[in-house]
């Protein structure tokens, strides 16, 4: 959702808040999903424990997730008001930060549903393109903070 103000200026509070309602459900998402391969490795399941891929991508998706849900509530503290100053690059900003959030985790996990032998399903190629939005978002928050004075 675009963070407007009623003028049509690009709001930092608007985003922080957007920022901090994405941020705090994924984070919960994510730590369910730990607690879920905690579960499976507890019980000894063969699904999870006699496939070395689907382990290895379902905690990469889970690692991913956690973390950058993470930069995601440190983006609403520190990110969203250094752009503040640059408006076109706050209006992108959060949007490829929350995409990467998205888009990164789920290439890991739905790349471990299906997949043959030895690699993983073709849904791993959303993970890339969440690299290529978080590297994007990143630059443009860089930028700004080496701008501000």
């Amino acid at each position: 959702m675009m963070t407007r103000d009623r003028d049509g200026s690009w709001s930092t509070q608007r985003e922080t808040r957007a920022a901090q309602r994405f941020g705090w459900p994924a984070l919960i998402v994510w730590a369910l999903l730990g607690l879920g391969l905690e579960l499976a490795h507890g019980f000894k399941l063969a699904a999870y424990l006699d496939d070395e891929l689907t382990r290895l991508l379902l905690r990469l998706a889970h690692a991913h997730g956690i973390g950058l849900s993470l930069l995601v509530l440190v983006y609403a503290i520190s990110g969203a008001p250094l752009l503040a100053q640059d408006p076109h690059a706050g209006r992108t900003t959060g949007r490829l930060l929350r995409a990467s959030a998205v888009l990164l985790p789920l290439g890991f996990a739905f790349g471990a549903i299906g997949h043959p032998e030895g690699d993983p399903s073709p849904a791993i190629v959303l993970s890339p393109v969440g690299a290529v939005c978080l590297l994007t978002a990143l630059v443009q928050i860089a930028r700004a903070a080496l701008r501000e004075r």
